[in-house]
């Protein structure tokens, strides 16, 4: 594994990660597991970890040399992104479909077909507890945030800003466009692992009806859906 250690002012030291097949999330799950003394947060982005501490109770030299012990004694098969697919089934039918329909020159149906044939890849969780900033969008389906955000979004909205989409994890404000939702959760808050996607799986939107939609909410409901959706794409 490919990554350079530099202090980030007084109090925090950054991991840049020069392998595109990082998996940061893992690496910062053995960062946690290291009980490094004096952390106080760990931070993954798109190509870098942060770690903030205290000083005095722990300093740059002391870190960096637990830190390079913890990345040097990794297995190798825990260094590398997730071989996952994760499918989420999404009713689209959001407040803005209709209106990025009417932007971009086309049909709703069309819409719908472009976003759910494309495959996605989660670079990051971040905003909320969860949520994924998935690349891979169709350049036609490329839209603006909206100009004044939602004082609400339900937990599950499907949406797209910018050159991204994502799904909201929770009930927040936000301002991505709206084109449908899902019955998948991704933060739960009562499990070991609370986020159901992590950075490096693909995932992909498979276009249901309100009917089906139900069906996967009792199933949720019943804790009968992870096999349904969570697939090893290794070998694709």
């Amino acid at each position: 594994m490919n990554y350079l250690l530099q202090p980030l002012g007084d109090q925090a030291i950054r991991i840049e990660l020069q392998d595109t097949d990082a998996a940061i999330r893992t690496i910062c799950t053995h960062l946690t597991a290291g009980s490094l003394p004096g952390v106080v947060d760990i931070v993954p982005g798109l190509s870098s970890i942060t770690i903030f501490y205290e000083y005095p109770t722990t300093d740059y030299m002391i870190l960096k040399e637990k830190v390079v012990g913890i990345l040097e004694t990794m297995p190798v098969s825990e260094r590398e992104v997730s071989k996952r697919m994760v499918l989420l089934p999404t009713l689209y039918d959001g407040p803005d479909l209709a209106k990025l329909a009417d932007k971009h020159q086309t049909a709703v149906e069309e819409i719908v077909e472009k976003h759910s044939s494309a495959a996605y890849k989660v670079e990051m969780l971040g905003f909320l507890p969860g949520f994924p900033y998935l690349n891979g969008l169709p350049p036609s389906l490329e839209t603006p945030r909206l100009a004044t955000p939602r004082s609400k979004v339900p937990a599950g909205s499907v949406g797209i800003g910018g050159n991204q989409t994502g799904v909201y994890p929770v009930d927040s404000p936000g301002g991505w466009n709206l084109i449908g939702r899902t019955p998948i959760p991704l933060f739960l808050p009562d499990e070991e692992d609370s986020f159901l996607l992590q950075a490096g799986d693909k995932v992909r939107f498979q276009a249901i009806s309100e009917k089906e939609f139900v069906l996967w909410q009792e199933k949720v409901s019943q804790s009968a859906w992870k096999k349904e959706v969570i697939f090893n794409h290794e070998n694709d």
